[in-house]
């Protein structure tokens, strides 16, 4: 496929400011398990919508190409990064009626779909896709649809490709639609088409395309968090992050956590083997922490002489930065704030906020650091001063963005150990209760 790299750079750069200023920290582990050449199908969950996609760019150096709903494509600007990141555009059976109110023909777009996927796996390309078929707002990874499944199974009857790698990557969020809290992603073990092919019919099974969905299945099970409902998610969650923060030895927090979240936990606050976590998470809470939230776990149980890993940021850090994160805040709070009352009015679901949020907030900062470029320009020319100067201070607000995020986060970890400080773990009944209490 042909693409310019320097537009996949510029995605992959705005995909980082969307992602840093928007979740706290956003840890990536087991991204070598991904070959860096050969056909390679990176399957992943699908809760959160637009950030899904950029966490998958963010997974790989390699170019990645998405298969991903023609719906979404719905204006010029959409169509036009479509094409210039080599999605695989095919349509979904929930837009049916739509398109074909819009005179599209189906068939014929997913016949071309299909035929786009055997070129680029058969290019050696590094596909994306998220085989759920949409956001998926529940705890747990249901049924897969089985249209990618049916055409990687073509593509290799085809001899489009003799085989291919199927890497399994899980985003865990701690809160997906929350300002300030943090992500991690979870790359599986690797596994190939051919391998599974094999071990099927040794078995006496058949290579169906619903039995390969069920395969991606039970490997993106490996990589997130599955829960019956999402009391039970919430009770988990808040178990790893306790656990975690206990248990990791040090630079191993998220690795922990993310092992953490894939076992077995109980259900109930009652359950005796959740009252030592919940004591921790009670404590942690009783401060104002982020329950879910491992690293704040950890920050703040360290603060209280029980945890090893803390990570809070020193004081000389965060006073040398406290003038370059102002100046970031003062050029930028105004427009986080616009940006969320836009996503607030916008939003028709709560799985949408984020993508509301991020793609309009594009456009926005990308005008406001124009008007200030044209403001630096017209001031420079009254005064008489060499414009080009104004350049590298624009070039420079994205980074004061970075800054002002990144202050905020050191802050906030250290005021909240500070308040735990001299605090005592609470006893199980009251663990219980402060759990239960929890929004």
């Amino acid at each position: 496929m042909s693409r310019p790299p320097l537009f996949h750079r510029l995605v992959r750069w705005v995909s980082r400011r969307c992602l840093r200023w928007y979740y706290r920290e956003r840890t990536i582990l087991g991204r070598e398990r991904i070959p860096a050449t050969g056909p390679v199908l990176l399957i992943g969950n699908h809760p959160n919508d637009l950030p899904d996609v950029l966490l998958g760019y963010a997974t790989t150096k390699r170019p990645l190409r998405y298969v991903a709903t023609i719906s979404a494509a719905s204006n010029p600007v959409a169509r036009w990064v479509y094409r210039g990141l080599g999605v695989v555009p095919v349509a979904r059976v929930r837009d049916a009626r739509k398109m074909r109110a819009q005179g599209i023909d189906l068939a014929a777009l997913n016949r071309e779909a299909a035929r786009a996927l055997h070129d680029a796996l058969a290019a050696g390309d590094a596909v994306g896709v998220f085989p759920e078929g949409g956001v998926a707002d529940t705890p747990e990874i249901g049924a897969l649809r089985t249209g990618v499944a049916r055409m990687v199974l073509d593509a290799a009857d085809a001899g489009a490709v003799d085989d291919l790698t199927i890497v399994p990557f899980g985003v865990q969020y701690e809160a997906p639609r929350t300002w300030g809290s943090d992500v991690l992603v979870a790359v599986g073990e690797p596994w190939t088409l051919a391998a599974w092919r094999a071990e099927l019919v040794a078995a006496g099974g058949t290579p169906t395309p619903a039995a390969l969905a069920d395969r991606m299945r039970a490997s993106l099970r490996t990589v997130t968090r599955n829960s019956a409902t999402w009391d039970e998610s919430a009770l988990r969650d808040t178990l790893v992050a306790a656990a975690a923060a206990t248990t990791a030895p040090p630079g191993m927090l998220h690795a922990v956590a993310a092992e953490l979240a894939r076992g077995a936990w109980p259900t109930s606050p009652a359950d005796p083997s959740a009252e030592e976590p919940l004591r921790r998470a009670a404590l942690v809470t009783r401060a104002g922490g982020i329950a879910t939230s491992a690293r704040d776990h950890a920050r703040l149980l360290h603060a209280n002489g029980i945890a090893a890993d803390a990570a809070l940021a020193p004081w000389w850090r965060i006073v040398l930065w406290t003038p370059v994160a102002l100046a970031g805040w003062l050029i930028h709070a105004p427009l986080f704030r616009l940006v969320a009352v836009i996503a607030e009015r916008g939003k028709t679901c709560r799985t949408d906020h984020v993508i509301r949020r991020f793609v309009p907030g594009v456009y926005v900062v990308v005008g406001w650091y124009l008007l200030i470029g044209v403001a630096l320009l017209v001031g420079a020319d009254e005064a008489g001063v060499e414009p080009l100067w104004g350049v590298p201070v624009v070039l420079a607000l994205p980074r004061m963005g970075d800054a002002a995020v990144a202050w905020r986060a050191w802050v906030k970890g250290r005021v909240l150990a500070r308040r735990l400080r001299g605090n005592e773990l609470p006893g199980g009944e009251a663990a219980v209760a402060s759990f239960q209490g929890c929004p």
